[in-house]
């Protein structure tokens, strides 16, 4: 410890902008692997991701991720692989309503999204109050724990009434947030009306999910649903599958996050070639800051060499010296450590932190 004190006295300067080099670099290096680990993760939070799919249709070359309900229905019936399967509304909307507290009115405008009830079979709520049948219920909706705590703090918030300009939602059920790497928002979820454009062909604007019971049988789906529908009685008697381009595909869940050539889509995107290239980053910054420290370490040696002459010439044994210049390697690195979670403390305050979708 002396000796390293002693060091750092010695050379200010160079332990200065080695310490500062070292901390940039793991800084740039735990953003950059923030950001990896953000994107790599999407969706896979929810237990069996790899059985839930997104289905698109193909129509002569062109992909799109909306379905009209008469045939999302069809399809959600067409096969016993499906466990369970769900319609949801693309957008969420900004929707105005009161919330009513001792006799007080209190004014909120929130995000809200139209699902079938078996959203929730889907996909895994995880619910602080209610159960995953909440929409079930005529009227009745669901909420995140974060708007539960910003509308009723920690009292119950199960059975509050949240008064629209048109009609008015009892909460029954309230879930804990999502991470933002999901399709699945922090969102009010409210049924879909039973009978909104049930028979309406003409209406593409649902997302069309499902739960398989093996990722295996996936490719029998549209086989069985063309056994199960017949498309001559909507689109005409000259109709075929393969001379109108239609087709399905079905998208398993994290890898929505990377598709882009899907219309009417609008998830998040990231490419996994960007990825590479981002990790290749990474850790080529950590292998410039080891060389950086080497190089200044190496300046330093022919100062150095006096100091450990002496202890040598004092009965300092060669192994025990060995081991200090180790020591003082690992201090520094540890203390760069230090200071770069403090960089990224400082950089997530800044603006440039909008350029991370993580959560810093």
């Amino acid at each position: 410890i002396r000796n390293f004190l002693s060091a750092q006295r010695r050379f200010k300067m160079a332990m200065l902008l080695n310490i500062l080099g070292l901390s940039v670099a793991f800084e740039a290096f735990i953003i950059i692997m923030m950001q990896l680990d953000y994107d790599h993760n999407f969706d896979k939070f929810h237990p069996d991701y790899d059985k839930i799919f997104r289905i698109e249709v193909i129509n002569n070359n062109e992909v799109q991720a909306i379905f009209n309900r008469p045939m999302s229905e069809l399809i959600l019936a067409s096969s016993p692989h499906m466990i369970a399967g769900t319609l949801s509304s693309p957008w969420g909307t900004k929707t105005f309503f009161k919330i009513e507290e001792n006799g007080i009115q209190h004014s909120y405008e929130e995000n809200m999204v139209m699902t079938s009830p078996e959203y929730m079979d889907v996909f895994t709520f995880d619910f602080v109050e209610g159960t995953k049948d909440v929409l079930k219920e005529p009227g009745h909706v669901a909420i995140p724990l974060s708007l539960s705590r910003k509308f009723f703090g920690n009292q119950s918030a199960v059975g509050k009434q949240m008064i629209g300009r048109d009609a008015t939602s009892t909460i029954g059920a309230v879930f804990r947030g999502f991470p933002s790497n999901s399709v699945v928002n922090n969102y009010i979820y409210f049924a879909i009306p039973e009978d909104e454009n049930k028979q309406n062909w003409n209406n593409w604007n649902y997302h069309v999910y499902i739960r398989v019971d093996n990722a295996a049988n996936v490719p029998l789906l549209f086989e069985n649903f063309k056994q199960h529908f017949d498309p001559k009685s909507v689109w005409g008697a000259d109709f075929n599958w393969e001379e109108a381009g239609f087709d399905l595909r079905f998208t398993v869940l994290p890898d929505v996050h990377y598709v882009t050539n899907v219309l009417y889509d609008p998830a998040p995107k990231a490419s996994k070639q960007t990825l590479l290239v981002l990790f290749a980053i990474a850790i080529v910054i950590v292998i410039i800051a080891g060389i950086n420290f080497t190089n200044f370490s190496t300046a330093l040696t022919p100062m150095r060499v006096k100091s450990i002459n002496t202890q040598k010439v004092l009965g300092g044994n060669q192994a025990t010296i060995r081991r200090s210049l180790v020591l003082e390697a690992v201090i520094i690195s540890l203390l760069s450590y230090v200071i770069s979670i403090a960089l990224v403390v400082v950089f997530n305050l800044t603006s440039l932190a909008s350029l991370v979708n993580a959560e810093i």
